[in-house]
């Protein structure tokens, strides 16, 4: 195949615009050689690549677009309003506003923190303001009340009069205790 120079080919596509021959461009790689991705055409959700010296049709991927991501053959049109269109349509230049995202709750051992406020120590379950300070001691961790006594951690309270706590599936009696017993 003939190369042409850079003013050669512009020479010949003037000409051949002027004959009225209509084409896809010509796809050149950075060097200025043509690639195999000149004589394919691919689908509107696929582009072709060259992988491994050989043109491909290869789904496009979507593209970022604000909060969003555009879906194959569309393209990003307005990112602060998230606004995907089609090639060639027209698009608002209207700025939108950011839109507020509520913070996820976050769990913190046994509980939960409030907005605006964050994990610093997980075993105890203490939420402070961020950048407030925290104590590091362990907690450990202890069951339900039963009656006068906690359970350890992993028991239930089975009898609360007696302040009996069991496994959770464990045997329980079903005695009634006084404050004498």
């Amino acid at each position: 195949m003939a190369v042409f120079s850079v003013s050669a080919r512009a020479l010949l596509l003037a000409v051949l615009a002027a004959a009225g021959v209509r084409g896809n461009p010509i796809d050149l790689s950075s060097d200025g050689a043509i690639t195999p991705c000149a004589t394919v055409k691919c689908t509107s959700t696929t582009t072709c690549k060259v992988i491994d010296g050989k043109a491909q049709c290869v789904p496009i991927l979507g593209v970022k677009c604000g909060n969003t991501v555009c879906e194959a053959g569309l393209t990003c049109c307005n990112p602060s309003c998230s606004l995907c269109v089609k090639p060639g349509m027209a698009c608002t230049a209207h700025i939108c506003p950011p839109i507020p995202i509520d913070p996820l709750p976050i769990q913190c051992g046994s509980t939960v923190c409030k907005p605006g406020l964050e994990c610093c120590n997980a075993s105890c379950g203490t939420c402070v303001e961020p950048g407030k300070g925290c104590t590091k001691q362990l907690c450990v961790p202890t069951g339900p009340q039963c009656g006068k006594t906690v359970c350890p951690a992993g028991m239930v309270c089975c009898n609360s009069s007696c302040g009996v706590c069991s496994p959770p599936d464990g045997a329980c009696t079903a005695q009634f205790c006084t404050d004498s017993d």
